[in-house]
């Protein structure tokens, strides 16, 4: 909540300095000092060349004016000045001196010759810093406006335009294909049925820039694919060998047994390293071993 007093408090503040700075370096320090008291309606300052209050100091750190330069400026040689303002008064003190009004709502005739010197002065310098403040906003918003031009710029997506030789190489190689056209067809026609069709490789298409960055250009123009790529064909597959399916396995037909007869008397006589082995007829008999001929 802002206070009536407040404009006459800056212009006492701000006065003493009207020979000594220009114009625009006191606006600033109006400004600062409205926005610091605007939050103090009523308040009671102690100004001392060591020790100044954080509003006054936040104004001089600001406006880049020196501290004790605006205090000497301001207390014309004395230790102290006391400033108190409230709704509807500002009173001040410099040094030992009296109190006086600065400015009084109730009987604003009758305030010190002094007073109405600040309040006349004070009032072209408000008007100056509003000038001020509408400059510094509008230069606030163009440099924001130039900053995000700038970053707009830097995330361009850069655009591929098409040559004019690219045109006219494909107007000359379309020509000379439909030339070949008739000498070709059977052939494309029996590697059509055999080998698939090659992919067809993407065509850079220019993207959409943001307006007044960079001009438009054209976008590419598409076109099909050549019938020609059909006839690349595909490397022959190796033959593998026929792989056997196995076979179920046959039963085996069973032998009828052997008829033995058992009367047959019959020997068979086999000969072998070391002695003879008779055979019968449905069985194996062996032999006396013959004796060794000694010589």
């Amino acid at each position: 909540m802002s206070s009536s007093a407040i404009p006459h408090v800056i212009a006492f503040l701000t006065r003493p300095l009207l020979t000594s700075f220009p114009a625009g370096t006191i606006g600033a320090a109006q400004l600062i000092l409205t926005a610091s008291l605007a939050s103090s309606p009523a308040a009671t300052l102690t100004l001392t060349a060591d020790t100044p209050p954080m509003p006054i100091f936040a104004a001089a750190i600001g406006a880049s004016i020196p501290w004790p330069v605006w205090f000497t400026a301001l207390a014309s040689g004395s230790e102290s000045v006391l400033l108190f303002y409230g709704p509807g008064y500002v009173k001040a003190r410099v040094g030992d001196a009296p109190i006086t009004d600065v400015w009084s709502e109730d009987s604003e005739g009758s305030v010190v010759p002094i007073a109405r010197s600040r309040v006349k002065g004070a009032a072209p310098l408000l008007h100056e810093s509003t000038g001020a403040r509408l400059r510094a906003t509008l230069l606030s918003a163009r440099v924001r406006s130039m900053r995000r031009a700038q970053e707009a710029q830097a995330i361009r997506i850069p655009c591929l335009p098409t040559s004019a030789t690219d045109s006219d190489s494909d107007s000359e190689s379309d020509s000379g294909y439909s030339d070949s056209d008739r000498s070709t067809t059977s052939s494309i026609t029996t590697a059509a049925s055999s080998a698939p069709a090659s992919p067809l490789k993407p065509r850079s298409v220019a993207l959409p820039t943001p307006p007044g960055l960079v001009a438009p250009v054209a976008p590419a123009l598409y076109r099909a694919p050549r019938s020609t790529a059909i006839t690349t064909s595909t490397p022959p597959r190796a033959r593998l060998p026929p792989r056997k399916l196995p076979s179920a396995p046959v039963p085996k037909r069973a032998l009828a047994p052997a008829a033995v007869d058992p009367t047959n008397k019959s020997t068979t006589a086999y000969l072998y390293s070391g002695g003879v082995t008779r055979v019968m007829t449905g069985g194996v008999m062996l032999g006396r071993v013959a004796a060794s001929k000694r010589s």
